[in-house]
């Protein structure tokens, strides 16, 4: 490399990390280090897993700094098009999913690479996609959010995602944490708390309805297990009955890693992705959980604390808050199928359940806070291109 060039690329460098705040990398980094350690010890027989989770972080870190290279924003004027493209990333899986023996629902497309069977979750991208999507519509929105012309798109673009993941991927989990991130970001979003509250009374009053004619019996005995210990032990019940037990044996400090009694002899389902949370309460004890929450907690608490220093940017402030949203969904109800208080619809523990999708996208999520974050004073001095 010539001397030019090479003074170039240093002082790109240096301008680069003094403007990036480093912390949410770290965390992120933390974390999913933690988890792959405690992947280790739940697939210790295969390999495979430990290999595929350290590309995925690998991929994912790669993905975070490419993406704060450049401010994000500039994409947002894009979003209509995002937001077909995300629609028609939704609706592969009518077409190609797969997964509905294992896993309840065919959110899953499988392909060979390199001769090694892999595969991709486009619900797990889509979410992000989602996010800013809704972050530019309020943005553009402003004051109109509160009318009728603002409203009725608004929730046409909120739900329509929602319906997709539903009725071709037949992943609740999924479509709920969609519906979840859509909530929060209308309520940051301005949209009165009257309308919000009418919005969900209207879920409640339509549960009785999804219940008796939409939902399946599968999808009513994971709620059926939570009020009934002893209901089908063989099956649905067996899961959440294994996990508590597990995590009742780990008491404080845990049976020490790789030495779980359910987790190495094949008593606890789904160890690498759904309950990886008993995995770490089984081998490392209470303290092995906390750690997982108090690192999950600081991420989360990261982007809410970036979106309120950007504030007077609308999209900025609601883009962090839709990526807040989703890490507090997937932690509360991961952990919660653990304890057996919510319902098992398989959904990831961020960046420390098995799965290479998510943690990529989890990744990309931190990447785009990040960027914002980054470009943030020079998008506030150009406010005549982004304006609020």
């Amino acid at each position: 490399m010539a001397p030019k060039n090479k003074g170039k690329v240093l002082a790109f460098l240096k301008e680069y990390f003094k403007r990036m705040d480093p912390t949410l990398l770290i965390l992120a980094l933390m974390t999913s280090g933690y988890g792959l350690v405690l992947i280790s010890s739940a697939g210790k027989a295969n390999p495979r897993f430990m290999i595929v989770q350290g590309v995925a972080i690998a991929l994912g870190v790669v993905a975070y700094f490419v993406i704060t290279l450049f401010d994000i924003a500039h994409l947002a004027v894009l979003w209509k098009w995002a937001l077909v493209f995300n629609l028609a990333l939704l609706s592969t899986t009518l077409f190609f999913g797969v997964g509905m023996e294992q896993t309840g629902n065919n959110s899953w497309i499988r392909f060979q690479l390199g001769g090694v069977e892999t595969g991709l979750q486009p619900a797990e991208i889509g979410k992000v996609i989602y996010i800013l999507t809704l972050a530019q519509h309020f943005k553009i929105l402003g004051r109109r959010v509160n009318t009728l012309g603002g409203l009725v798109p608004l929730l046409l673009h909120g739900l329509l995602p929602v319906a997709f993941v539903y009725l071709f991927s037949k992943d609740d989990g999924m479509a709920v944490s969609y519906l979840f991130i859509f909530i929060l970001m209308a309520f940051a979003g301005g949209i009165y708390l009257r309308f919000c509250v009418a919005g969900l009374a209207g879920v409640v009053a339509a549960v009785p309805l999804f219940w008796n004619f939409i939902m399946g019996q599968y999808q009513r005995d994971r709620f059926i297990v939570l009020f009934d210990t002893t209901y089908k032990l063989d099956s649905i019940g067996y899961h959440q009955m294994q996990s508590r037990t597990a995590i009742a044996n780990g008491g404080w400090f845990g049976a020490g890693l790789y030495n779980g009694p359910l987790t190495q002899y094949g008593h606890l389902p789904t160890k690498q992705t759904d309950f990886i949370f008993s995995v770490a309460c089984e081998e490392l004890g209470f303290i092995g959980g906390f750690i997982i929450i108090l690192l999950l907690t600081a991420i989360i608490l990261k982007c809410v604390a970036d979106g309120l220093t950007m504030r007077d940017d609308r999209f900025s402030m609601l883009m962090c808050v839709g990526v807040a949203a989703m890490l507090t969904f997937q932690t509360f109800i991961n952990v919660g199928m653990n304890l057996g208080v919510a319902p098992v619809v398989g959904l990831t523990l961020p960046f420390i359940s098995y799965g290479g999708t998510s943690v990529v996208t989890m990744f990309a999520a931190l990447g785009i806070v990040s960027s914002l974050k980054r470009h943030y004073i020079k998008r506030v001095s150009t406010r005549n291109i982004y304006e609020n």
